[in-house]
């Protein structure tokens, strides 16, 4: 039973817990915060052998709020709300789901705008620079907190696909099987381009201070455009011509694509924060499996579990090209990997949109999973 209020597609959710670490969180690149909070989120009851929990992977802006809502005032109920629920791909009824906010992220985990308790004042700049690795530690932290030796499975988007990748590549003994929507193994580089871009646009500021910014109470404008350029990369130019095309706003001179970009920069700045941006996006840019461990195949090399790997025709982000890299890979090692590559006009963005377009593959995948070990 249950101890979540359901409310017309969606339901009351739990607030987000705090795994407290008083002797600090070591980072990859040798520094370290203490004392650290790791902040998370459950959602579903685990059972009785806790071999129901599911790990989803967040992406770049989103946090450890991944379905559900505080309350039934809430405007909108979390990220991936479309995918976890009661009788959703990730269902409740069946399935405990949990989800960390990533290690630098704005969202509840020690961050850079946290105040640092040895000068009363933001980290800002000393915070260090993270790695995917560390998130993913960070998660299996939080995976181990709460007694549970095997995930049944990891799963995630864009850079939560990523996360998910890495999980599989590391702590193989640990997770049964991967579901990767949107993301590879590494960035492209045209993808790299466009991060280094809205990554200068924003350390140029005048305002940014290398990072030490926050005694000034307005919006960084270098990360408003630094979000336009990002949001580009998550569209395609189908969505982008149905959307907006080459109209104009209200009979004026004003691009309605100008409009969105520009309500959707200043609607990010005022929530999020620039040093957790220029990190995490960099941290995503760093990671290359590849080149890690030498090959994919080296790095899938312990992996016995089963994987899900979707693609997007319309990804500029992440081609089906690159998703396609780590299905071979996978398989080469003897993995029962499925790939399949979605016809979709909506960009990277659309496992976060096309919700009637992932369920099913993923409904079906976890139903096997089950199947194949008796559940």
């Amino acid at each position: 039973m249950s101890s979540h209020t359901r409310i017309g597609s969606t339901f009351i959710g739990r607030p987000p817990r705090y795994l407290e670490l008083p002797e600090g969180f070591g980072f990859e690149h040798g520094q370290a915060i203490r004392p650290f909070n790791i902040c998370y989120e459950t959602f579903g009851e685990l059972n009785a052998d806790r071999s129901n929990a599911i790990l989803v992977c967040h992406a770049l802006s989103a946090s450890a709020h991944a379905a559900g809502k505080y309350s039934a005032e809430d405007e909108k109920p979390g990220w991936w709300d479309g995918m976890v629920g009661f009788g959703k791909a990730f269902d409740l009824d069946r399935y405990f789901v949990i989800c960390v906010n990533l290690v630098g992220s704005c969202w509840g985990t020690t961050a850079p705008a946290s105040v640092n308790p040895d000068t009363g004042k933001p980290y800002g700049s000393l915070y260090p620079w993270v790695t995917i690795t560390d998130m993913v530690r960070a998660q299996r932290l939080v995976v181990e907190h709460l007694g549970i030796e095997k995930l049944r499975c990891v799963a995630g988007g864009s850079l939560g696909a990523m996360q998910v990748l890495m999980w599989a590549s590391l702590f193989p003994d640990a997770v049964e099987s991967i579901v990767a929507m949107a993301g590879a193994a590494a960035v492209p580089v045209e993808g790299v381009a466009w991060h280094i871009i809205g990554r200068k646009i924003i350390e140029s500021d005048f305002h940014f201070h290398n990072g030490d910014y926050y005694d000034n109470p307005e919006a960084l404008r270098g990360l408003q455009v630094a979000r336009m350029v990002g949001h580009m990369t998550y569209l395609s130019q189908e969505a982008l011509e149905r959307k907006f095309g080459r109209r104009r706003r209200h009979g004026s001179s004003q691009f309605e694509i100008d409009s969105y970009l520009e309500y959707q920069g200043s609607k990010f700045s005022k929530s999020y924060d620039a040093n957790s941006y220029v990190r995490i996006q960099a941290a995503m840019d760093e990671m290359d499996i590849e080149e890690i461990f030498g090959s994919l195949e080296q790095a899938f090399a312990r992996y016995r579990g089963k994987a899900l790997l979707i693609s997007f025709d319309s990804d500029w982000l992440f081609p089906p090209t690159e998703v396609e890299k780590v299905d071979v890979a996978l398989k080469a090692n003897g993995v029962e990997s499925t790939y399949m590559e979605i016809v979709t006009g909506n960009g990277h963005d659309a496992f976060l949109i096309d919700f009637h377009l992932i369920t099913p593959p993923v409904r079906d995948f976890l139903t096997r999973i089950g199947v194949a070990v008796g559940r």
